[in-house]
């Protein structure tokens, strides 16, 4: 499990402000995707008002 902190990601790229919480969502699950390393990467539906987002995707082991 990788949890990212919205605080920590908003150093690293300039745009993270800039997008609404679908969109940082999509940018966490673009980086995964890019790593090669994750499979079904995917942001389940939200069923609650509890303001955490999950991006959840399957290791496949490191990449070499």
């Amino acid at each position: 499990m990788r949890k990212q902190r919205n605080r920590c990601f908003a150093k690293a790229i300039a745009i993270w402000h800039q997008l609404d919480d679908r969109g940082q969502m999509r940018v966490v699950e673009r980086y995964l995707e890019e790593a090669g390393n994750f499979r079904n990467v995917r942001s389940p539906r939200r069923l609650f008002s509890d303001p955490l987002y999950a991006v959840i995707g399957e290791s496949t082991g490191l990449q070499e």
